[in-house]
């Protein structure tokens, strides 16, 4: 500790006993106007840590960014994220502590899931969501993952159930991720993917006949855009998870059913906070 108790940035990096969260370390090194912009909490994926700074914070990043590290051992990297930008959903990143770097190798309830922030996008809070949609597949079954991104959704799936999906990104970035997300999974998987690098619409307008058990729609800004053509190669019985951007349930299934007619609801769940009042829920459209 340096003179009169007051931490510096060698405590910060070393980490300073005793203290409970990354702003408590670093409380006396920042201005109180600037403390109260920090957000509490981060996302770990892998060995990488993710905050949301506002950009009049990004100065005392480096601060920020070593006392997470100093609590948490297995972080090696922290970045701040901005907005997410692009058709590939992909978020900014600014380096502000540790390796510079932005592969790793997240897990999920075992799964190893390879993820390049810098390129793909990649939402750790969606683990139990992902759990919960594969633990409805039926061993046999064939699903589409139809915006598949690195492919946790697939992943799931495979590594618990004797299915098959047909995982398509038009990211080719994401694509490679889940192809040695593969390799990393080859001892635990017991179903079968094929994976595809292409627009959404040429690939459902490519499919002859009604051959999909399930589809997962995890688009939630252009969902419903894509459910029609969906629900034409589904087999009757089968189920659309289609996910969108709503203030409330009822909105969200409206957003739905005002696109599609005549299909009846299994069901409608908020699953994650989005935004201030908006939040993704997952609305299940099954095919009559």
């Amino acid at each position: 500790m340096s003179e009169g108790n007051k931490p510096n940035i060698s405590d910060v990096r070393t980490g300073v006993k005793g203290v409970g969260s990354f702003k408590a370390l670093i409380k006396d090194l920042v201005p109180e106007d600037v403390l109260k912009l920090i957000p509490r909490s981060y996302d770990i994926v892998g060995d990488i840590a993710l905050i949301n700074l506002p950009k009049e914070v990004l100065n005392y990043g480096g601060l920020v960014g070593n006392a997470i590290l100093a609590l948490n051992k297995n972080v090696r990297a922290v970045y701040a994220v901005g907005t997410t930008v692009g058709d590939f959903r992909v978020r900014e990143l600014t380096h502000i502590a540790g390796e510079e770097r932005t592969s790793t190798i997240h897990k999920e309830y075992g799964i190893k899931i390879y993820v390049d922030l810098k390129n793909a996008y990649f939402n750790p809070s969606l683990s139990e969501e992902r759990r919960r949609v594969a633990s409805r597949v039926v061993d046999g079954e064939l699903v589409l993952d139809l915006f598949a991104g690195v492919g946790p959704f697939t992943l799931h799936i495979i590594c618990t159930k004797n299915a098959y999906v047909l995982a398509n990104d038009l990211n080719h970035y994401a694509t490679q991720c889940l192809r040695k997300s593969l390799e990393l999974n080859m001892k635990v998987v017991k179903g079968v993917v094929d994976v595809v690098n292409s627009d959404a619409l040429e690939l459902l307008n490519s499919i002859r006949g009604e051959l999909f058990d399930k589809a997962i729609l995890n688009l939630p800004h252009k969902s419903t855009y894509y459910l029609g053509k969906t629900l034409n190669i589904l087999k009757k019985g089968g189920i659309a998870y289609t996910y969108v951007i709503a203030e409330t349930k009822s909105e969200a299934l409206n957003k739905v059913l005002n696109t599609v007619k005549n299909y009846e609801v299994g069901g409608t769940l908020k699953v994650l906070d989005y935004a201030p009042r908006k939040y993704i829920f997952r609305v299940e459209i099954i095919k009559k």
